[in-house]
């Protein structure tokens, strides 16, 4: 059986960590090289890093910041998103030591440039970040951070699945973000794609972690506010589980 990821997820917003409530009320926690440290001596499997608000801004992605996760020369693979509009983005993220790179803004605004990255750098480069929510309808609905709003899928987003232009899909529960009601079941449920997914949102008790494990198609869950601010936090979590479904947890002796 595959075994699958623990993704610690960091919040960067205004040059500083934040912790995240549905991408609309944020605490400052402190640096990111702290952070970073802090969860590679932790043995997270991945560390997901979200810029917010670099595209919202126009501004590109943090390339600054980048340098300084690179100058920490850490062990654990590196996720990037946040301001990637073109394939010179895309191209210096990886050069300043991402493993891969999350996109979203690009999917509607420039599809052709999106085509690009992903035929030179290689789809298993490419995890497309979809955040979504159910209504009162009970319909399927995308958030988009920008204009705060609430959308229909775009063409494009179903265009870049079927196309198999990226490698996994990273989905939010958006309106769970930050909280611990669980993530909502009923969004995966609704989407029909046979793509590997990264679950984010609400995800806070085993319990949760069992039950989107069940569904096949989740390789990984994307955790923020529960896991990455405490020593040992996600090692005694792996342990507590006692799920053959997570990897085994790791104690650095370094720690």
């Amino acid at each position: 059986m595959i075994k699958k990821r623990l993704v610690s997820s960091i919040i960067y917003k205004d040059d500083s960590v934040v912790q995240s409530f549905n991408y609309k009320t944020f605490l400052p926690i402190g640096s990111i090289e702290s952070s970073v440290k802090n969860l590679n001596r932790w043995n997270a499997d991945e560390i997901l890093i979200l810029s917010i608000e670099r595209s919202k801004k126009k501004i590109g992605p943090d390339f600054d910041l980048l340098k300084k996760i690179k100058n920490l020369n850490i062990e654990t693979p590196i996720i990037y998103g946040g301001g990637i509009s073109n394939l010179d983005d895309a191209k210096k993220v990886i050069a300043l030591g991402a493993d891969r790179i999350v996109v979203e803004s690009i999917i509607d605004t420039n599809y052709s440039q999106f085509e690009e990255i992903s035929k030179n750098i290689g789809k298993q480069s490419i995890i497309l970040s979809m955040p979504l929510s159910i209504n009162q309808d009970n319909e399927i609905r995308f958030f988009d951070h920008k204009t705060q709003k609430e959308y229909e899928i775009s063409d494009n987003f179903i265009k870049a699945i079927k196309d198999d232009l990226i490698s996994e899909i990273l989905i939010s529960d958006y309106k769970n973000q930050g909280m611990m009601n669980g993530f909502d079941l009923r969004i995966i449920k609704k989407l029909n794609y046979t793509n590997d997914l990264i679950l984010s949102g609400g995800i806070y008790k085993k319990n949760d972690f069992k039950k989107i494990f069940r569904d096949k198609r989740v390789v990984a869950s994307a955790v923020g506010n529960n896991l990455n601010y405490g020593e040992h936090r996600i090692q005694k979590f792996k342990s507590s589980l006692k799920s053959s479904y997570l990897r085994k947890p790791f104690y650095s002796i370094h720690s």
